[in-house]
């Protein structure tokens, strides 16, 4: 039925993610033992104008997401990036919630593509199929301090008013720019949850990202790579962590913090097959890293590097199977560390959920994924959090999770 509802034009899908952990050592208090489940279910519906009403390379996208569960590092004291259950967050805990609804019209034989209507940043940009491999947030869906570092980097499940263009002026190499509503008010409460609220209130600037992609072939086993360099601009207020109004230390004058308009971040990301084992794109040995920059004065994270393997087909006559290894290293931002130190010295309670000042924390990820049958899938996934939180007085943190999909 649905592959004649796709000749028709009508795609539609439906699938289900678990991803449950337990806390085996560490943390900021004894937690050993603790154990948590999360899920979403998510329904896409893709409707191709062309087939249904002859409108030529026009078509639509809308998705939805029930997300429910309890996030097992806020048990560990971890309220940073490093979540070790990437599902949990934004979109949680209600029945249905809009993720994206949007129009891609195709131009120039397929060289061009215009996007608009009501969609987040990361499903063009900086994003990658190799990243939800694993199951920590610091790099599933994209590198998370990029979200963040800005609260206009908008990311899945959570969508803004938005126009994106696209260009292709050689073969494997793009070109593609946007701008994209910057609101202040995506997944708090008292604006709304659901992301059926499309009112601009809460939407402060704009977000303005430009990307240059390259995609290489390289040899008589077609080794396909994926290379990324970009910048993006915030346009929205931000405060400072350091500075009061007047540019004085703001932990030691109490002062209002020092607000201003404009941020900028830059990733550089890439992935490579190494090995082929098949003749899928993905069928064979990535070896993939990036590194993220954000506007130190006013982000809550400066630095990310990533560097990891992924490998899909591993074991012979099993091409559904897929093993990863990553490595994520996040550092808070100098700003917001020299201000905690203040603050620290004073005995102020500091920001973003410490009780001594941050530095830096890293991600140790191992994880195994098993086609078990058509449609179906079962991940076994090990995770090292060293200084979680971001903060060395923390005890490391060792994780073992599990995560299912089934694609109906």
């Amino acid at each position: 039925m649905l592959a004649r509802l796709a000749d028709q034009g009508i795609g539609l899908g439906l699938d289900y993610i678990s991803e449950s952990g337990i806390i085996l050592n560490g943390g900021r208090t004894n937690v050993t033992g603790s154990a948590s489940y999360t899920h979403q279910i998510a329904a896409q519906i893709n409707l191709s104008w062309e087939k249904l009403v002859g409108w030529k390379g026009f078509i639509t996208h809308t998705a939805f997401v029930n997300r429910a569960g309890h996030n097992l590092s806020t048990d560990a004291g971890d309220r940073a990036v490093t979540n070790v259950q990437e599902i949990y967050g934004g979109g949680g805990n209600v029945v249905v919630h809009l993720v994206y609804m949007y129009g891609t019209q195709d131009l120039m034989n397929h060289r061009m593509q215009l996007a608009f209507g009501y969609m987040p940043v990361n499903i063009d940009f900086s994003t990658s199929p190799l990243y939800c491999t694993f199951m920590n947030n610091s790099i599933c869906g994209n590198p998370k301090t990029e979200t963040k570092g800005a609260t206009g980097y908008s990311n899945y499940p959570n969508g803004v008013y938005a126009a994106r263009l696209r260009v292709w002026p050689l073969h494997g190499l793009y070109l593609q720019g946007g701008v994209y509503g910057v609101n202040r008010g995506i997944g708090q409460p008292k604006y709304d949850r659901t992301g059926f609220d499309f009112n601009t209130n809460t939407y402060t600037g704009v977000f303005v990202p430009f990307e240059i992609g390259f995609i290489p072939v390289f040899g008589p086993h077609a080794l396909m790579g994926h290379y990324k360099i970009a910048a993006a601009y915030d346009s929205s207020p931000y405060p400072y962590y350091y500075e009061d109004i007047h540019g004085n230390p703001l932990p030691l004058t109490g002062q209002p913090a020092r607000t201003g308009r404009g941020k900028i971040q830059v990733w550089v990301t890439m992935d490579q097959m190494i090995i082929r084992h098949g003749r899928g794109a993905y069928d064979g040995l990535y070896l993939m890293a990036g590194y993220v920059h954000n506007t130190p004065h006013n982000s809550p994270y400066e630095h990310q590097y990533y560097l990891g393997l992924s490998d899909r087909g591993l074991i012979p006559g099993r091409r559904g199977d897929v093993f990863g290894v990553v490595v994520n290293h996040v550092t808070a931002s100098s700003a917001l560390v020299a201000a905690q130190k203040l603050d620290y010295q004073l005995g102020k309670t500091l920001p973003s959920n410490a009780l001594s000042p941050q530095s830096s924390a890293t991600v140790v990820e191992a994880t195994y994924n098993f086609h078990v049958d058509q449609g179906l899938w079962v991940q076994p996934d090990f995770q090292y959090i060293i200084n979680p939180n971001l903060e060395r007085k923390v005890k490391n943190l060792s994780v073992l999770g599990l995560r299912l999909r089934y694609i109906f």
